[in-house]
């Protein structure tokens, strides 16, 4: 997939502190907002409105999708969720913006994105 299909923030605020793009999501962390990008969509929100972020576990985290001889074909999702609770949220998608309240994101984050958003967050973090 080509970051074609990734929604462009036309401009930043703050410092950028962390930025990764894999096939289907895109992450990017600035001194002053987070944002968070899908295929066709982009989830906008600022570090002061994030209320908290806690693992998340998904039910099933492999699926088979296939069998091959007596061989079963399972993909498998990444482990470490996170539900991000914020007090507002921007919903950016081709037709337009959305505003969203007291809205819940479940996203893949890794240890890196994680410790960059516990230092400039102001967000506590816990062992899990």
């Amino acid at each position: 997939m080509d970051d074609s299909q990734f929604i462009q923030v036309k401009s930043l605020e703050g410092e950028l502190l962390y930025t990764q793009k894999r096939k289907r999501l895109g992450c990017t962390l600035t001194t002053k907002e987070l944002i968070i990008q899908q295929p066709h969509t982009t989830y906008h929100m600022l570090l002061d409105d994030i209320i908290g972020i806690i693992p998340f576990q998904l039910e099933n985290t492999s699926r088979p999708i296939g069998i091959v001889g007596e061989t079963e074909i399972v993909t498998r999702f990444p482990r470490q969720y996170y539900k991000v609770a914020v007090r507002e949220l921007y919903v950016i998608k081709r037709n337009g913006i959305l505003q969203r309240n007291d809205a819940h994101l479940i996203v893949p984050f890794n240890r890196r994105f994680m410790d960059k958003m516990a230092e400039h967050s102001g967000l506590t973090v816990l062992p899990v």
